[in-house]
């Protein structure tokens, strides 16, 4: 008998394996082999799937792009090359404009088609004519659009990260919420609060079951009630991975309980597995599905454990639940959550541990507060006046908590796969093993660390990406910092590693994005003294951006010819103003973008202690000649090679400054092929050491040239 029951065991799992697999195939090949694959326009006629959203602004080389809007639509009928397809495809639209359909209309555009990596659609199609709504979507999606909507509008009423919070964990609308909040909430662990999970539908079903009792006498019709509000409530939060796992997982004990059988919440999330990925099979490589389910999985299946084990020695029964499903929660998702970020909070368990009363209290409230806001606006706002201290505390915890550490490993399954070793030898208890093993995790960490920069750096040049970023060191905390870089976090974490408080002076050497998009950054709590910018007002938009974020602070157009002269724990300063003219120049215009905003970029020549630095910003060959022609240039001991390592350099320039090192801030894999190899040759060819942040991350330069970098290798551990 024992045979036979794992036979018919091995046999289903074969067989669900191969339902799984043939659904995922013919899903994959239908994309695969669609008409959009060979298009490069269409005229199209599509459903909305999803509600439209706004994405952020982004740094596309020298410019800010404003954020398009993007949804998933399917798409019905389509021209591409004069021919018509009647389709049934999945697609994903962008628009340049901000537009408000509801899931369930029907919309029309033209629009260019390029492939994606996103594997549930079929291809992206952006749109270049203005989209039109041909008709409406249904009355249940209008009438969640409207409550959505007034709840929205409620919230915004509130401000703050607080009232930004409630429409996400409520409704599942994130569209308040900014970045910095959603950063401060991912680093603390508490992701899965800024958008509705499985855990707000639970607290509902609960809540509403809870409730009727008081109010409806037989079981079932109870069960009948509940199913119906939360099929509702299914509708008013969109149907996310998590949120489908725990309607079927919810349904499956609902109807259990109606029939007096003693269900089993475990089967029953296999069977909502199992129905979603036959629905779906793209759910199946979902993350935010695969959290959900691995979560759900760890309170069921080690929450009953950890409970026992906490109840031998805390006799308070909720507080031993309270720390038994975070914790539970935490543990299974934790290699998950490495093989996608890299990256482990240490705070997870304590800040879902102090959030986790007032989930329930926002969720609930904020439910009611939602039904009704199209009815009575008023009543909803007092509503979320009572939501506002628990959500504010949310928002305190997750700011608190998200400037701490990380613990960042490689992003990668092997990252999963260290932390499934690691959570192996906890639950066998092999303490001494761990304990080694983490000794020399310390140990290599905190050596890394000393290693860099170094106690007698001088020249930092930070790993911005695709951008510039320096910062030459004073001591004592102080330091001049010359560009910001396209990403104020990453320029932030840059200053914040090399303890840098003051900064009596930043230089702008032009008005390009991925030059000073990260000046958020660098004000972000720092003392600022003297600003240096160009007299090349140019690009108009990010100028603007940059003198609103200036405002009421001392800057200064320097020209060529200017100098400052001081004295620094370090030793003497001495930076001389190599470029620009006074006048802006009106110099030859090489292929590319901005060459004339380029060529209005300072160049400065630095000496600090006995070590003397070149840095001209993005200049190209027609103001390198002039600068090269100034009489004011002389041979150094470091460069930083002009425009990322571009293939336009001066090389008359490079044999007049004749650098032992020089150094190209450049991102990874650019579309620009920066640096030019014929830029590396040049330098190689002088017997010049070049470092390039690309390979070589952070690179710190000492005051006797020693180079010490933060290159990231696949197999470290570290803190960021």
């Amino acid at each position: 008998m024992a045979r036979s029951g794992k036979r018919t065991t091995y046999l289903l799992l074969i067989a669900a394996f191969l339902v799984g697999a043939s659904g995922s195939l013919l899903r994959i090949q239908a994309l695969a082999h669609s008409p959009l694959r060979s298009a490069s326009e269409i005229s199209f006629v599509a459903t909305v799937d999803t509600d439209p959203v706004l994405g952020q602004s982004k740094v596309l080389g020298s410019r800010i792009h404003s954020p398009s809007t993007t949804f998933r639509a399917t798409l019905n009928h389509g021209e591409i090359d004069g021919h018509e397809y009647s389709l049934h495809l999945p697609v994903r639209i962008s628009s340049p404009r901000r537009v408000h359909f509801l899931p369930g209309s029907v919309i029309s555009g033209t629009g260019k088609v390029f492939s994606t990596s996103e594997r549930r659609v079929a291809a992206l199609i952006a749109a270049r004519s203005t989209l039109v709504q041909i008709s409406a979507t249904d009355p249940v999606n209008r009438v969640a659009g409207l409550i959505r909507d007034s709840f929205r509008r409620e919230a915004l009423r509130i401000g703050g990260a607080s009232g930004a919070l409630i429409p996400g964990l409520v409704l599942g609308d994130t569209s308040l919420e900014s970045s910095s909040f959603i950063t401060d909430m991912r680093r603390s662990g508490l992701t899965h609060l800024t958008a509705v999970s499985g855990e707000n539908f639970a607290i509902i079903a609960t809540f509403l079951l809870w409730l009727l009792q008081f109010l409806v006498k037989r079981l079932s019709t109870r069960l009948v009630i509940t199913a119906v509000v939360l099929i509702t409530f299914i509708f008013l939060v969109r149907p996310s991975p998590s949120v489908l796992r725990a309607s079927v997982m919810t349904s499956v004990l609902l109807i259990g309980r109606a029939r007096g059988e003693r269900s089993s919440a475990l089967p029953a999330l296999g069977l909502a597995i199992t129905f979603l990925i036959l629905a779906d099979p793209f759910q199946a490589i979902d993350p935010g599905f695969a959290l959900s389910v691995s979560a759900t999985a760890g309170i069921l299946i080690l929450a009953p454990v950890l409970t026992e084990f906490f109840a031998r020695y805390i006799r308070q029964e909720k507080f031993v639940e309270l720390m038994a499903i975070p914790i539970a929660a935490t543990i299974f998702c934790t290699p998950l959550i490495i093989a996608i970020s890299g990256q482990f909070s240490l705070v997870a368990l304590p800040a879902n541990f102090l959030v986790s009363e007032v989930v329930g209290p926002i969720t609930i409230i904020g439910f009611v507060a939602a039904l009704i806001s199209p009815i009575t606006p008023l009543v909803t706002h007092l509503l979320l006046l009572v939501c506002k201290p628990f959500a504010g505390w949310v928002v305190v915890i997750a700011h608190t908590l998200g400037s701490l550490p990380l613990v960042k490993l490689p992003k990668s399954f092997l990252g999963g796969a260290i932390a499934l070793f690691i959570l192996v030898l906890v639950t066998r208890r092999h303490w001494r093993t761990l304990i080694g093993l983490l000794l020399i995790v310390v140990i290599a960490h905190l050596a890394s660390a000393l290693s860099w920069p170094g106690d007698s750096w001088l020249i930092v040049n930070c790993n911005v990406g695709q951008g510039d970023g320096a910062v030459v060191n004073l001591g004592n905390g102080n330091a001049i910092v010359i560009d910001t870089g396209p990403d104020p976090a990453l320029m932030d974490s840059c200053l914040k590693s090399l303890h840098i408080s003051t900064i009596p002076l930043l230089v702008l050497t032009h008005y390009h994005a991925d030059h000073v998009n990260g000046l958020s950054g660098v004000l972000d709590q720092r003392s600022i003294g003297q600003i240096w910018v160009t007299n090349n007002p140019q690009p108009a938009f990010e100028y603007q951006q940059t003198m609103d974020l200036l405002k009421g602070r001392a800057i200064t157009i320097v020209h060529q010819g200017e100098s400052l002269r001081f004295s620094a724990p370090v030793g003497s300063v001495a930076i001389s103003v190599l470029w620009p003219r006074s006048e802006i120049e009106k110099l030859p215009s090489l292929p590319g973008d901005g060459s004339g905003i380029n060529n209005s970029s300072i160049a400065l020549l630095i000496s600090i202690g006995k070590l003397t630095f070149y840095t001209s910003g993005d200049t190209e060959p027609p103001a390198q000649e002039e600068i090269a022609a100034s009489g004011l240039v002389h041979a150094v001991d470091l460069m930083k090679v002009s425009h990322h390592g571009s293939a336009y350099q001066d090389l008359a320039l490079f044999d007049l400054l004749r650098p032992k090192i020089a150094l190209i801030s450049v991102g990874a894999g650019n579309p620009y092929g920066h640096p030019a190899a014929s830029t590396i040759a040049a330098l190689e060819e002088r017997g010049i050491k070049v470092y390039r942040t690309d390979r070589d991350g952070a690179i710190a330069v000492g005051s006797d040239l020693k180079i010490s970098t933060q290159k990231k290798r696949w197999w470290e551990i570290s803190w960021g």
